[in-house]
């Protein structure tokens, strides 16, 4: 112990690391690339002092305000001996500073709206489906950054999620991502929310009378059948308020005029918007025109 002590009084040459800290960076300013984050102080002081320098690493703090400024883009300050002495124990020599100037560059910080577009996918229980669309809320979220990053980014998309068997309203919180490329953007939130009302839905079927489009003038035309049947499903709260009269099917007859076909190919014309999904029953009429 004693031969310790003797030796830890003695002085000493060594190096010893110190982290960097940028203060007062302007809202409308931003620190661009990669900056030095460490500099290294050659030093001279006893053993003692030397040994809680390592132990307890200290910081340099660097204000930007007070930066000297250099060509047009870049931006450098020089390492005083007073801005490292502060950090350091007293009677603690400093010899060198590496390095003695640290280079950056400052840009411009722009901030902007951009909407956000989820990736989430949805997986109903038998009988369920979504009442309305899903929705996000916030629908736009504050994106804020070096310039050329913000104004390349169009989109805020969430994380990809599957939610399975679902059989109530959803409300959720999801993730924003944040990938390599936009590590250097702030968002003003981390997180968004997920709603959607969701029902029971029925199957119905309506027998939907066919019209005809195109007709020559002067022609009449019969259809066999007159009518088809619409097989359609829409949530339960909805159902009784869906009739016939929501429905138009059409049968093109420019589609088959200077043809020789027999028959028609029924398609949608309206489609009631509380309807899920619907099908024609019928994919065939057959026709009689005469002039």
């Amino acid at each position: 112990m004693l031969w310790t002590l003797i030796k830890l009084s003695n002085t000493y040459t060594d190096t010893i690391k110190m982290n960097v800290t940028y203060t007062n960076l302007s809202d409308d300013k931003i620190l661009l690339g990669s900056q030095e984050n460490i500099v290294e102080a050659q030093v001279k002081t006893t053993g003692f002092r030397m040994l809680r320098q390592k132990f307890f690493k200290s910081t340099v703090e660097v204000d930007l305000k007070k930066v000297n400024k250099f060509k047009e883009a870049e931006t450098f300050y020089v390492l005083a001996d007073d801005a490292i002495n502060k950090h350091l124990y007293q009677e603690t020599e400093i010899l060198k500073v590496s390095p003695d100037t640290l280079f950056f560059k400052l840009g411009k910080n722009k901030t902007k709206e951009v909407p956000v577009v989820h990736q989430l996918a949805l997986a109903f229980e038998k009988g369920y489906n979504l009442y309305d669309s899903l929705r996000i809320e916030p629908k736009t979220i504050t994106i804020s950054g070096p310039e050329d990053i913000v104004d390349a980014q169009k989109v805020v998309f969430t994380e990809i999620k599957q939610i399975e068997a679902i059989n109530k309203d959803i409300e959720l919180d999801v993730k924003l991502l944040k990938n390599d490329s936009l590590q250097r953007l702030t968002y003003n939130t981390e997180k968004v929310k997920a709603i959607a009302k969701v029902d029971k839905f029925t199957e119905g079927k309506l027998n939907i009378p066919l019209q005809v489009t195109n007709l020559p003038k002067g022609y009449s035309i019969k259809l066999f059948p007159k009518e088809v049947t619409v097989t359609f499903t829409a949530n339960i709260s909805d159902f009784d308020q869906i009739t016939e009269n929501d429905f138009s099917i059409f049968c093109d007859y420019k589609e088959v005029e200077n043809t020789e076909a027999s028959f028609l190919i029924p398609k949608l014309g309206k489609l009631p918007p509380k309807v899920k999904t619907y099908r024609i029953d019928t994919k065939k009429v057959n026709f009689l025109i005469k002039k």
